[in-house]
């Protein structure tokens, strides 16, 4: 699917779109509530099978900090 995506944007939409990570990245940082609703609505959109993939990872990623 990522590959897809990258296919189908332009150079511009790419540069665009990085700028937007770096600008909610420091959003976020300043305000954790940013942070929260972006969360919210991101897993709100995820398919179930990308929900799934997730889920495991973040399971996985917390029993090696906390395991």
């Amino acid at each position: 699917m990522t590959k897809q995506l990258f296919t189908q944007t332009t150079e511009q939409e790419l540069k665009e779109r990085r700028q937007l990570c770096e600008d909610l990245e420091y959003l976020c940082t300043e305000d954790s509530t940013i942070l929260e609703e972006l969360v919210d609505e991101y897993v709100y959109l995820l398919s179930d099978h990308r929900r799934e993939e997730l889920q495991e990872f973040v399971t996985k990623e917390l029993e090696a900090d906390f395991g």
